[in-house]
C-alpha cells in the first residue's frame, strides 16, 4: 500500500519516510489493541534494536521479513477453503516440491543472476518493460543539435520545456584551440578536457552542460526515475586519423573496425553514454551503428549519443567527398552516467570504473598508435583482437542474452529439471516476433534479428536432439516424417531467399525498406509460405512416434504460436500512431 501510494501521489523522500513510520506505528497499535505479542519482541528486547548484537538482530529481522508474507498466507488458508476448490487447496497445503525448495538453496547463484539479467534489459524508460529477450527492444542511439534554438514543449517532461541557446560560437572556439595545436594528418589526435585552459575550457564546459543534450537524454530517461551526471574525467577533443589499413597493426585500426568502447556492459541498470559532437563540415567520415541501423555524418553541432559499454559502432571514410569536407574532422567526446535514483551508488561506481578504464586504454592506445618494438606490435595486435572479440560476442550473441541463458542454465542446475531450461528457451522468439511486429517504431533492428535467430536456433537444436536421441522410446525411422521435415525447411529457406534476410525479419513493416510485392516461388503459390512451411516441418517432427510420446505438447505449442503470429500478419494487427500515414 505504501509503495502504491508513493507512486500514485508522487511523494518525496520525507513523506515516504513518514508513511513508513506511520505504517509501522499502526502495526504496533494493532498488536496493542488485540493484546497479541509481536514476533519481533521475541528477539529484540520488546521490539527495540539490539545494540549489543546488531548483526544477529539484523539477520533475524531479515529472516522475519522474508517469511512474514508466506506465514500470513498460511494462516489465512483455512478461511479461503470455502472459496477455493479442494484440488487447489490440497496443492497449496502440501509441502513445496523438492525442486522448488532447491531454488532457496541456490539463492546465492540465482539472486545475482536475476538482478544482472533483468538489469541488462531494463536500462531506460523506453525499455523499462524489457525484462527478457521476448519483449521488444528499442534502440538507444540518440541525436540532437547544439545549434538548435527552438523552444521545446513536453507535457510529460517539464524539464524539457525550455528554450535552447545555440552553441555554435563555443564549438568554433574549441575547434580553433585544437587547430592551434597543429594536429598531424597521419594519426588521430586527442586532448583531455583538463588539458584545456581559458575560454576554450569554458566553451567546452558550456557545450557539455547544454540544454539540448539534457533534453535529448530526458527523451529516453525520465527525470523522475533517473539521475544524469557528467563524467568529466572522460571528456576530450578528438581528431580523426586515416584508416591506415595498409600499415601494420596499430590502434588507429580500432575506429574503423566494429567495436564496443567499454567492457562494463554487464553492470545492471546503469548506462554511461558517449556523445560525439561534430564541429566542422564533415561529409567524409560516417559513424555507423549496425545494430540500431543508423548511419550519420556528424557535422557542425550534430550530437550522436550511444552507450559506451553496449553499442557496436565504427567509422568509415569516403575519399570521394574529401574536397567537399574540412581538412580535419574534429569532434568533442562528452560522457554522461545515467542511473536509477534508487541505485545511485552503482551509478557512482560505474562512473569511476569507466574513467579509470578509459584513461588506461588511452595510455595503451597512444603506446600502440605507431608501434616500433616487437612488444608494441604485440600490444597493438592485442588491442585489435580484443576489439574484434567483443564485437563478435555482442553481434552474434548479445551479452544480455548470455546472462539470460546463464540464468536459465542455473535454474536447470538448481531444480534438476531440464524442462525448465527447455521451456524458457524454446518459445522466446515467438514473443519477440509478435511484440516487435506490433510495436514497429524505434526497434533496435540488429539486435532483433540477432536475438530471434539465436533463440530459434536454440529451439530447433533442442528439438532435433530429442528427435534423433530419444530417452524414453528407441529412435524410430519414419520416412514420411523425414520427408515432411526436409520439405518444410527447404520451402522455408526458399521463402527466405525470395524475401531476403531483412524483409524476412520485418524490415518493410518497421519502415526500414520500401514495401515490395514478391512473386518468386514459393510466394504466389503458397499462402504465408514462411509460416506454413515451418508448421509443415514441425508436423513432420510430430509424426515420429518416439518424439510425439516423449514431448507431446511441444509441437502443438510451437504451431499455436505460429498461428497467432500468422493471424497478426493476416489482419494487420499492430499499433497505430497518430502521425501514421495509413491513419490519415
Amino acid at each position: 500500500i505504501i509503495v502504491f501510494l508513493a507512486r500514485k501521489l508522487k511523494l518525496n523522500v520525507i513523506w515516504s519516510v513518514v508513511f513508513i513510520v506511520v505504517g509501522y506505528g499502526l502495526q504496533d497499535l494493532a498488536h496493542i489493541c488485540t493484546g497479541e505479542k509481536t514476533y519481533q519482541s521475541t528477539y529484540s528486547a520488546g521490539g527495540a534494536i539490539d545494540l549489543n548484537n546488531p548483526f544477529q538482530w539484523a539477520g533475524l529481522l531479515m529472516e522475519h521479513s522474508y517469511y512474514l508474507l508466506p506465514l500470513c498466507i498460511h494462516v489465512a488458508m483455512p478461511f479461503l477453503s470455502p472459496l477455493v476448490p479442494a484440488e487447489v487447496m490440497s496443492v497449496l497445503d502440501a509441502p513445496l516440491p523438492t525442486q522448488m525448495q532447491q531454488l532457496h538453496a541456490f539463492a546465492w547463484l540465482l539472486g545475482p543472476l536475476i538482478v544482472f539479467a533483468f538489469g541488462s534489459y531494463c536500462l531506460d524508460s523506453k525499455n523499462s518493460f524489457c525484462f527478457f529477450p521476448g519483449t521488444p527492444y528499442f534502440h538507444r542511439v540518440l541525436r540532437c543539435s547544439l545549434l538548435s534554438e527552438e523552444n521545446i514543449t513536453n507535457n510529460k517532461n517539464k524539464d524539457a520545456n525550455t528554450s535552447h541557446e545555440s552553441r555554435q560560437k563555443d564549438l568554433r572556439t574549441v575547434r580553433d584551440w585544437a587547430m592551434a595545436h597543429n594536429p598531424t594528418e597521419s594519426t588521430s589526435s586527442h586532448w583531455w578536457y583538463k588539458d584545456l585552459s581559458g575560454e576554450a575550457k569554458d566553451a567546452f564546459g558550456r557545450c557539455a552542460a547544454s540544454t539540448q543534450i539534457h533534453a535529448m537524454f530526458r527523451s529516453l530517461f525520465s527525470t523522475r526515475h533517473y539521475c544524469m551526471d557528467t563524467v568529466v574525467g572522460m571528456n576530450e577533443i578528438y581528431i580523426s586519423g586515416p584508416s591506415r589499413q595498409d600499415e601494420s597493426a596499430n590502434s588507429d585500426h580500432v575506429f574503423y573496425s566494429r567495436h564496443v568502447d567499454g567492457p562494463f556492459a554487464l553492470v545492471p541498470f546503469v548506462s554511461v553514454y558517449r556523445c560525439i559532437v561534430g564541429m566542422d563540415k564533415n561529409l567524409q567520415i560516417t559513424t555507423h551503428f549496425p545494430l540500431a541501423n543508423i548511419n550519420v555524418n556528424a557535422c557542425e553541432g550534430d550530437v550522436l549519443a550511444f552507450d559506451f559499454n553496449r553499442e557496436v559502432h565504427y567509422i568509415s571514410c569516403d575519399e570521394s567527398k574529401k574536397e567537399a569536407s574540412d581538412k580535419f574532422r574534429v569532434v568533442l567526446k562528452l560522457h554522461y552516467c545515467i542511473y536509477p535514483r534508487v541505485l545511485a551508488p552503482i551509478g557512482w561506481l560505474m562512473s569511476f570504473l569507466n574513467v579509470r578504464y578509459n584513461m588506461s586504454f588511452r595510455a595503451l592506445f597512444l603506446k600502440t598508435i605507431n608501434p616500433a618494438s616487437l612488444y608494441e606490435h604485440f600490444l597493438a595486435w592485442n588491442v585489435n583482437f580484443q576489439t574484434n572479440l567483443f564485437d563478435r560476442i555482442e553481434t552474434l550473441l548479445g551479452q544480455r542474452n548470455v546472462l539470460y541463458l546463464l540464468f536459465t542454465l542455473a535454474l536447470w542446475r538448481a531444480t534438476g529439471v531440464y524442462e525448465v531450461f527447455f521451456a524458457l528457451t524454446s518459445f522466446v522468439h515467438y514473443f519477440r516476433y509478435i511484440s516487435t511486429f506490433y510495436i514497429r517504431r524505434g526497434i533496435d533492428f540488429g539486435s532483433f534479428k540477432r536475438d530471434v535467430l539465436l533463440f530459434k536456433s536454440l529451439a530447433l537444436l533442442q528439438m532435433f536432439y530429442h528427435y534423433l536421441f530419444p530417452s524414453v522410446l528407441p529412435f524410430s525411422l519414419d520416412f514420411i516424417s523425414i520427408a515432411m521435415i526436409l520439405t518444410g525447411y527447404v520451402v522455408s529457406v526458399m521463402a527466405t531467399n525470395a524475401l531476403g534476410i531483412d524483409r524476412t525479419y520485418f524490415a518493410a513493416e518497421l519502415g526500414l525498406v520500401e514495401p515490395k510485392w514478391i512473386t518468386q516461388f514459393p510466394y504466389g503459390y503458397i499462402p504465408h509460405p514462411m509460416i506454413v512451411s515451418q508448421i509443415f516441418a514441425l508436423l513432420g517432427l510430430y509424426k515420429a512416434s518416439h518424439f510425439r510420446n516423449e514431448w507431446p505438447y511441444v509441437v502443438p505449442i510451437h504451431i499455436t504460436m505460429y498461428l497467432i503470429h500468422m493471424m497478426q500478419e493476416q489482419f494487420d494487427i499492430y499499433k497505430r500512431y497518430p502521425d501514421d500515414v495509413t491513419n490519415k
